[in-house]
């Protein structure tokens, strides 16, 4: 018993150590978050192109909603939240209200919301205008209709987000449905 008693007292005393040492170093502090920027990249253009942290995202060029070609590099200069949908996706559903309220709150200090549909896991294209008329979305919605940038994006399920810096830089990617308070964070590290 007495054997029992020291193996489970050694346990506890270890999962407080562990506690109090690693996971605060690993779980951060909100405040330092929101006070905190991701460090400006010195010679952005000699990055290699891929999807890993502190690389340049991909360039690719999509039709609008609205029939307008746009490319990745049209957006140069602003903080990117590039999403990955598709409207039968409940998580999808779940973020976009939260999606255009940022983009509603951010769009004039250089702040875009680029919202790929993945158009060919659709029945039909008309899904995504209603989609966007219930939505009340306003922030540019891409046609990806051959899934070519989907596929160029490594994306394997919906919702998947990237964020990309001023300069083209990939500094956070999200896989599922994100909240505006997490989507909020990562924006303001954006440099």
């Amino acid at each position: 018993m007495k054997k029992f008693l020291l193996i489970f007292v050694s346990i506890i005393i270890l999962l407080v150590i562990i506690d109090r040492t690693i996971l605060k170093k690993n779980s951060g502090n909100n405040d330092s978050i929101q006070s905190a920027k991701y460090e400006r990249m010195e010679n952005p253009e000699s990055l290699p192109v891929g999807l890993k942290i502190e690389e340049r995202a991909p360039s690719f060029s999509l039709m609008t909603l609205e029939g307008k070609k746009v490319a990745l590099e049209d957006f140069r200069g602003k903080k990117i939240l590039l999403n990955f949908w598709a409207t039968w996706c409940p998580p999808c559903k779940e973020e976009m209200p939260d999606m255009e309220a940022l983009y509603e709150e951010y769009k004039e200090d250089d702040f875009v919301v680029l919202a790929v549909n993945v158009t060919i896991t659709e029945k039909n294209r008309e899904d995504v205008h209603k989609f966007a008329e219930e939505y009340k979305l306003s922030f540019p919605i891409l046609m990806d209709e051959s899934g070519k940038v989907a596929s160029q994006y490594d994306i394997l399920s919906y919702p998947t987000s990237y964020f990309i810096d001023s300069d083209g830089v990939v500094r956070a990617k999200i896989v599922g449905g994100i909240k505006k308070e997490v989507m909020y964070k990562e924006m303001i590290l954006l440099p």
